[in-house]
């Protein structure tokens, strides 16, 4: 039975009523201060300075650079020939003192002159068979080319000695090459001469002569008393060319020839030229050239 609004014994059920504006304006506000609180402390937190953290770092040292000892090498071996008073009793009696050197300027005429005479006549060095006595600048012309001799060299613009005149002759079998007895006749006038100069007065001249010889040596950059061992590393180096019998294998290249033994063809010029005059003048000069160090080395004294 449907009751009516005023039945005692119902009770009234309350309805949900709709938020005023005003209430919904003021719940905004209390959100938007509850935030702005929050953002405040936040910020307050974040920007509060704090104790910096120190970080172990470790103090940069520069890195040294090692320092190396000094490489200090053994010095060359030194050759020295012992000056002496030169001795002329190879000379024939009664001969002159050897006459007092001129100045460094005038030593080329003078040495000349010198040769010219008879007390040297056993050297056999004549202009016309020395032609490095016909140009100027003799002893440092000389002092040079006895400087690359002693490195193994030859600098044929300083040649003291005429070349061969006769060409340089190849012999050849089918498609083998080889230099022959005739290549080694081309030398045979010039070890000739080479030998017919006696040691001893070779010797002597160069003791006399030093002075002049060692000032031309300094004018190269060198030591004057580094001549010595110029000289006798040129005579060693000679004397330690091997010996080729027969006739020796050679190699076309272009417009020259070369050994065919790798091992000859790797000599110091020096050595290769000296065995191009084949083994019967190089003997023969080797010979020679152990009686001149022998000389040199141990001269005869007055």
């Amino acid at each position: 039975m449907p009751t009516a609004p005023n039945d005692a014994h119902i009770t009234a059920i309350p309805y949900p009523r709709p938020i005023s504006n005003a209430r919904r304006g003021l719940l905004v506000a209390a959100f938007a201060l509850l935030g702005l609180c929050i953002f405040l402390l936040y910020s307050n937190y974040r920007y509060q300075p704090q104790e910096p953290v120190t970080e172990q770092v470790e103090p940069f040292v520069p890195t040294r650079r090692a320092v190396l000892a000094p490489l200090i090498l053994p010095p060359a071996a030194t050759l020295t020939i012992p000056e002496v008073r030169v001795s002329l009793d190879f000379a024939h009696p009664g001969a002159e003192p050897l006459p007092q050197l001129p100045p460094y300027a005038q030593a080329r005429p003078f040495i000349i002159e010198q040769l010219a005479l008879e007390r040297w006549q056993a050297l056999g060095l004549k202009p016309e068979n020395v032609t490095g006595l016909n140009k100027e600048f003799l002893l440092q012309r000389s002092v040079a080319f006895l400087h690359g001799l002693s490195k193994g060299r030859i600098i044929d613009k300083l040649l003291p000695f005429a070349r061969p005149a006769e060409t340089f002759v190849v012999d050849k079998q089918g498609a083998s090459l080889a230099m022959g007895a005739k290549n080694f006749q081309r030398y045979d006038a010039f070890t000739q001469g080479i030998i017919a100069i006696d040691t001893a007065q070779a010797a002597a001249f160069f003791h006399w002569t030093r002075p002049l010889l060692e000032t031309a040596y300094s004018e190269l950059g060198y030591p004057a008393s580094a001549l010595d061992t110029a000289l006798l590393e040129a005579i060693d180096s000679l004397l330690a060319t091997p010996t080729i019998e027969g006739a020796i294998a050679l190699q076309r290249k272009s417009a020259l020839y070369r050994y065919a033994d790798p091992g000859l063809e790797a000599l110091p010029p020096a050595q290769k030229q000296l065995i191009r005059m084949g083994s019967h003048n190089a003997s023969l000069l080797q010979r020679w050239l152990g009686e001149l160090r022998q000389a040199l080395v141990a001269p005869r004294r007055s």
